[in-house]
């Protein structure tokens, strides 16, 4: 039993130091909110909502974050049905570079892939999903374990008209948030 301890105590020795180096690393969680704004033939579909959502990164290098992110939207179609009501999710991953300069301010900007989906309160209405992507870019205030974020967002997805043809088409919209992150 001796021996089997000092093995393990030699192993943690060997194990710490690695261990040590790693605690640069971190994963981020922040809540977000904002604004989703219709641009170009949404616009015709949809209003201007408020979002909620959160957001999770790992840090892979000192410049590179791995980020997913998942939002829900309240909106109002411009349908004409008794029911106008949509509930919206938006969920992607995607990369970010962040541009350290040695200041606690810290831009970024950075792009991914993921799906939006629509599910309409209306039975006249057919409720569906299909692809996105996005390219974002702001700015990161980091102090200690924490972090205010400010992103700006152009979202591109693939619209799933909910009555017939039931054609897919391509539209987008600006996205503006806010969100305060802890570190772990």
């Amino acid at each position: 039993m001796n021996r089997m301890l000092r093995h393990t105590l030699l192993l943690i020795g060997t194990i710490t130091p690695s261990a040590g180096a790693q605690l640069d690393a971190y994963w981020e969680f922040r809540p977000m909110v904002g604004v989703a704004v219709p641009t170009g033939a949404l616009r015709g579909t949809v209003g201007t909502t408020a979002f909620v959502g959160a957001q999770s990164s790992i840090h892979l290098t000192t410049a590179l974050d791995l980020v997913a992110s998942f939002g829900w939207q309240s909106s109002d179609t411009k349908y004409t049905v008794a029911e106008r009501h949509a509930n919206v999710a938006v969920y992607n991953a995607g990369l970010e570079r962040l541009f350290r300069r040695g200041s606690a301010f810290v831009p970024f900007a950075g792009a991914g892939v993921g799906g939006r989906s629509y599910d309409f309160r209306s039975s006249s209405l057919e409720s569906g999903a299909c692809y996105a992507g996005y390219a974002n870019a702001g700015a990161v205030l980091e102090r200690g374990r924490t972090t205010a974020r400010l992103e700006a967002r152009e979202n591109l997805f693939c619209y799933r008209r909910p009555f017939a043809p039931f054609d897919r088409v391509a539209r987008n919209d600006v996205s503006l948030g806010a969100g305060i992150g802890l570190r772990f």
